[in-house]
């Protein structure tokens, strides 16, 4: 699977707001967190690195996001994996398992190789999976707008492994 996605910053509530087809995510940033610059703050190339072959999209994927859930431990070291092989990556991305299907993401900054875990306790309350699949998206806007993978709003240190 492969997507364009298109994520655009409101300052008044300060939201993110990623769209990809008929699917949207709203994350709420607070003013801490505010991003400024243009609306449209990043526009990248999705690609699922468990369903897609095609080793040239891999490597110009501007988001390489997992659509399989693994353990925090499992997460980690598949994130590891993703960033060795394909270094030009912006993010990686990792679902977590968890209660209901969904326990977060674990994620990985490709330039500095930094890595957090986002819970998914902050999902808002109508998020789906096909929203949640999104909020990666807007934590490489985060990154793109020129933010810290350890300063989202979200993010939990990972565990030492």
């Amino acid at each position: 699977m492969k997507r364009f996605v298109v994520v655009e910053a409101s300052p008044f509530p300060d939201v993110l707001h990623a769209r990809c087809g008929d699917t949207s995510l709203r994350v709420l940033l607070g003013p801490v967190g505010r991003v400024h610059g243009s609306s449209v703050i990043d526009e990248h190339l999705v690609v699922d690195v468990d369903t897609c072959r095609d080793g040239s999209l891999l490597d110009c994927a501007d988001v390489l996001q997992g659509s399989r859930a693994h353990s925090a431990a499992g997460a980690l070291h598949r994130l590891a994996s993703l960033v060795a092989a394909h270094p030009a990556c912006g993010i990686a991305a990792v679902p977590l398992a968890g209660a209901g299907g969904s326990g977060g993401w674990a994620l990985a900054d490709g330039y500095d190789r930094s890595v957090v875990l986002v819970p998914q306790d902050h999902r808002p309350p109508q998020a789906g999976p096909a929203e949640q699949s999104l909020l990666p998206s807007c934590v490489h806007a985060w990154l793109v707008a020129g933010r810290s993978l350890r300063e989202w709003p979200y993010a939990r240190e990972a565990p030492a492994g």
